[in-house]
């Protein structure tokens, strides 16, 4: 046992302060009631704001000592009314059977009573309350979104204020406002585009397309074959994608050959160089994509930073050249003039024939931007079999202005047609404008292949 003695005492707790070997005695009851009272407050409305102890207010009150004597025990903390108050201390709010038991004394105010309660022969005495500020006082928009059940906020709010038997789940979809009655002030955005067009038609379109007619200039041609331009410019429209604005890839289409009219370049860079010129037209027309995102398009065959020194060093050999003028930019124009009602279908049957051309001819890039529209939209028309809109595009002053800038119309429009024939051999292996221009339900690409076959199939006979 002695062996295991510091093992025994080890889970008993060492203090230094020592410990008493018997309890401690009780206190004495003189400590534990205090014959001292606290003398209650005085009404703050009757004495003024002075600092010290509220026990010296005590010796103002002549009947304090007859309120100390009625209350047996527990007497704190009672609020004493001025001489002058007409009270009834008769007065029982409290019907308590059990009178043996010791009660404290509860003295409540008069302004605490309501009128139904009150006796009506005595008149609570009315209490003078200080100024409030307007500054201070609460918003009436505060927390509207929390209290949406008090009328006044769903008014804000507008809200149909809550009956009796709605129900909270149904009041989101109710609302003051009927669109019915005013439906026929406010106009569609269908309104809206005719009035811009029509605006568009009167005032500024002779100005702006005859600006256009005499700052346009003929494009170059590129040194690169043939099918490894095709290939390019296949890879571009599907970078675009078919929602994407044909005015980028056409000119995307007009810096490389511009870069590449002059100076050979290696097979593994075209694909760069074509990327550099796609960015800078997606600067110039928008939206612009990530250069991660072109990067991953090629399947990692460059680098960021490799596409950043392509577009740098394409700027700066072709001195920043201003904004060129592209076919699309007469397409749409010359589209809408010709039929405005179904303007879209004509639109992208120009611009299948546009692309298909720029991708199999490069010897287009030779002629007037305004010229390839003109004969593009002429040939939509003709192969969407709309004879009235073709009336009304030869009517165009702008379609007589682009028609004096070229003799050989016949030969483009042969050319034109040639190319399309060619993008829908089986054989071919770029369909990207078949694929972006030839979707469901209208099928504008097919029509217009259709239309193509026929035309050779009546010069053959």
């Amino acid at each position: 046992m002695e062996s295991d003695k510091e093992n025994l005492n080890k889970w008993i707790d060492k203090t230094r302060i020592p410990l008493p070997l018997q309890p401690l005695p009780a206190l004495p009851k003189h400590l534990l009631k205090s014959d001292q009272q606290r003398v209650p407050l005085r009404s703050l409305n009757s004495v003024d704001l002075v600092a010290g102890s509220s026990r010296t207010y005590g010796k103002f009150v002549s009947h304090k000592q007859n309120v100390q004597n009625q209350n047996t025990g527990g007497d704190k903390f009672v609020t004493l009314r001025q001489k002058n108050d007409d009270l009834d201390w008769d007065l029982k709010l409290i019907n308590d059977k059990n009178k043996d038991e010791e009660d404290s004394v509860i003295t409540i105010s008069d302004d605490s009573f309501s009128e139904k309660e009150n006796l009506g022969t005595v008149e609570p005495k009315k209490v003078n309350t200080p100024y409030k500020s307007p500054i201070l006082e609460p918003n009436k928009f505060k927390n509207v979104k929390r209290s949406l059940k008090r009328p006044h906020s769903r008014e804000l709010q507008g809200l149909s204020p809550l009956g009796a038997a709605e129900k909270k789940g149904d009041e989101k979809h109710k609302r003051r406002l009927k669109f019915d009655e005013n439906f026929r002030d406010l106009q569609p955005p269908d309104y809206c585009e005719e009035l811009y067009k029509k605006c568009l038609h009167s005032d500024y379109a002779k100005d702006m397309f005859e600006y256009l007619l005499s700052v346009e200039t003929p494009g170059q041609v590129s040194v690169l074959p043939t099918i490894s331009r095709a290939c390019v410019l296949n890879w571009l429209m599907k970078v675009n994608g078919p929602r994407g604005n044909p005015a980028v890839v056409q000119t995307a289409c007009w810096y490389l050959d511009s870069v590449l009219c002059g100076r050979v370049v290696q097979v593994d860079q075209l694909q760069l160089v074509a990327a550099a010129c796609f960015w800078i037209a997606q600067k110039i027309h928008g939206p612009v994509s990530l250069a991660s995102k072109l990067v991953k398009y090629s399947n990692r065959a460059f680098s960021c930073n490799q596409l950043r020194k392509t577009e740098m060093g394409i700027l700066n050999r072709l001195k920043f050249p201003k904004q060129p003028i592209v076919p699309q930019d007469f397409i749409t124009y010359l589209s809408w003039v010709s039929n405005k009602s179904c303007f879209g279908e004509i639109e992208i049957a120009a611009t299948f024939l546009c692309m298909s051309a720029l991708m199999i001819d490069k010897s287009f890039s030779s002629e007037l931007p305004s010229v390839i529209a003109g004969v593009c939209v002429r040939n939509a028309l003709i192969a969407l079999g709309d004879r009235e809109s073709i009336q009304r595009l030869h009517n165009c002053p702008i379609f007589q202005a682009i028609q004096k800038k070229t003799e050989n119309v016949c030969a483009i429009c042969s050319r034109l047609r040639r190319a399309v024939g060619v993008v829908a051999q089986n054989n071919f292996e770029y369909k990207a404008p078949i694929e972006l221009f030839g979707a469901g339900p209208h099928f504008i690409a097919q029509k217009v292949i259709k239309f193509v076959k026929d035309t050779f199939a009546v010069n053959c006979t």
